[in-house]
């Protein structure tokens, strides 16, 4: 076994035990004496592994330049020097000066915890040069390292690194940068070309920027770089402040906002006790007035309408309080950045230099958050937090400015409903190519936003149309009055319409389309040629004659649906 191996067998016979007034010790298990790490009590290492002092050694018998194990009687060879020459036991005597050098660092520790100036010297958080998760308090003005408490007394504690010099890191003495390429030069100078400043601007002494790859370069001196660095730092502090009262104000009109939006309901009152209820409560209101007279056969559809306005101020919270939390997160690394910036202009002038990319990266995260805190919109901060609620005769809640219809158009191929959809959305006649999926336009009319599907009608495509049926509030039918051999096929997929029981609240539109054309079916033509009195006997309906080339008659069309989908007689509460 080598002398300088680590092996924890052989410590099992090198006895740890406590004395009465001393830190933890290893004994010899022979004589049970303290071991040491010089003299007669220093511990020795036998073949077989065993380990004992020196002195129980010198009293084994010894027997042919042999001594045996008094443990398990097995022979160790010696030398012509005797016990002397046995190894020592390396392991045994590396973990005995530990415990000697941690009980003498943990007392000099604790001397130095109680000194108020080594609070100051953490709060410069400065990171220990031996181990990145200590806060450097000393500097050593020989090793020139950064050592926190333990570190310090760890690596000084050898006869020759203890005299080493160690001060307070504050009285820590400033350095003059040594030039990269030149290190017996000091770096006096920075360069400010753009092309050098990644990562950082680089130092240089005066023969780089006479003579070397700076030269021709624009430069600038170390101390005033650095306080050119501070001073930016200086000046970006009122702003930052500025930035953060203002955050800190938003936050609380935001507070306002949705104390006006919950009212008092959010604190448990019943209706009957409310004295102050917000327009969440008036909505719910609106809601519980249109349906007071209905109450008996209209309780799926009331419940399903507060369901929508509870949802809708749940979605509106939480808007409302991620941008609260935003705002916050953008308050607490404002405050962050503050902090660095003020760490990082205390340092020396090069450390200052080497972060002003940094520096300057933090003062765009600052004007980043400015702009964004400049971004919200006044919608967002309006006290009134109004909540607009329309009623559908199929009695559907819809809330905010702007009605939501959902409209599906049909018909046969070529009939024109791609044309139609894209003369309402922007006001142009297009002829188009026979559409093989669908198109789906969102298009604005009055207080009214129709999401209108235009599906396609090849032979092939119709059996998917029932796959658009869900949710759908209105169909368009276009009919291609100008062809008159296709009018029973178009009878017939009208008909088929009108059985699915996915459409039978649906209001139905139909557009005779191409009126322009000579020779045209009129409408009472195709209304007696369909059937439509008997077809769509009770569901709201309506032909409306138009031209998709022209326009004519499709804000007609609109109209009746506004007219159709709306509830009237609905007082607002607001």
């Amino acid at each position: 076994m080598s002398g300088s191996s680590f092996d924890y067998n052989s410590l099992s016979f090198g006895r740890i035990s406590s004395i009465p007034d001393k830190s933890d010790v290893l004994e010899c298990r022979v004589c049970e004496d303290i071991f040491t790490l010089q003299g007669d009590k220093v511990p020795r290492l036998l073949y077989c592994g065993h380990t004992i002092c020196h002195s129980c050694l010198l009293r084994l018998y010894q027997r042919c330049s042999t001594v045996q194990c008094p443990f398990d009687r097995q022979a160790t060879p010696i030398g012509p020097s005797g016990v002397w020459g046995l190894k020592k036991n390396f392991a045994l005597l590396e973990l005995l000066e530990r415990l000697q050098r941690s009980n003498k660092a943990e007392m000099n520790i604790n001397s130095y915890l109680n000194a108020e100036t080594m609070e100051k010297e953490e709060q410069l958080h400065i990171t220990c040069d031996e181990n990145d998760n200590h806060i450097a308090v000393l500097y050593c003005t020989v090793c020139c390292t950064n050592l926190c408490f333990y570190c310090s007394e760890q690596t000084h504690s050898t006869r020759t690194l203890a005299k080493h010099r160690r001060v307070p890191l504050s009285e820590k003495p400033q350095e003059r940068p040594r030039c990269p390429l030149h290190p017996s030069h000091v770096a006096e100078f920075t360069c400010l070309q753009d092309s050098c400043r990644q990562p950082s601007p680089p130092l240089m002494c005066f023969v780089c920027k006479d003579y070397g790859t700076h030269k021709n370069h624009k430069h600038a001196l170390v101390e005033i770089e650095a306080e050119n660095i501070r001073s930016k730092v200086k000046n970006a502090g009122p702003l930052m402040r500025n930035l953060m009262e203002e955050i800190n104000d938003t936050i609380q009109r935001l507070d306002q906002v949705m104390l006006r939006l919950e009212g008092a309901d959010a604190n448990g009152l019943v209706d009957d006790e409310v004295s102050n209820p917000g327009t969440g409560y008036l909505a719910r209101a609106r809601v519980q007035l249109y349906f007071q007279h209905l109450r008996e056969t209209l309780q799926v559809q009331e419940a399903a309408a507060l369901t929508a306005v509870d949802t809708h101020v749940r979605e509106r919270l939480g808007s409302l309080r991620s941008l609260q939390e935003d705002l916050a997160s953008s308050l607490s690394q404002v405050a962050v950045i503050c902090v660095q910036c003020e760490q990082a202009v205390r340092q020396d002038d090069s450390r200052v230099i080497s972060a002003s990319i940094d520096i300057n990266q933090a003062l765009n995260v600052i004007e980043k958050h400015k702009q964004m805190f400049t971004e919200l919109g006044p919608e967002q901060l309006q006290p009134d937090a109004s909540i607009p609620i329309t009623f559908t005769k199929d009695n559907r809640v819809h809330i905010g400015p702007k009605m939501e219809i959902r409209v599906v158009t049909l018909g046969l191929d070529g009939a024109g409903k791609t044309s139609v959809l894209f003369k309402l959305k922007q006001n142009e006649f297009m002829t188009m190519i026979p559409t093989l999926g669908f198109n789906v336009e969102t298009v604005d009319y009055k207080n009214m936003k129709f999401t209108i599907w235009d599906v396609g009608g090849q032979p092939k495509l119709r059996p998917l149309w029932k796959h658009y049926y869900l949710n759908t509030q209105a169909v368009v039918f276009v009919i291609d009055s100008s062809d008159q051999q296709r009018l029973l096929e178009s009878s017939n997929e009208l008909s088929k319409l009108m059985t699915e029981k996915e459409l039978k609240d649906a209001a139905l539109l139909i557009l005779a389309n191409k009126q322009d054309i000579h020779g045209c079916v009129t409408i009472e033509t195709i209304t007696e040629l369909f059937g439509l009195y008997k077809l769509c006997c009770g569901r709201s309906w309506h032909i409306q004659a138009c031209d998709a080339q022209s326009g004519a008659g499709l804000h007609d069309g609109l109209d009746w649906l506004a007219r159709q989908l709306v509830a009237s007689g609905v007082h607002d509460l607001n």
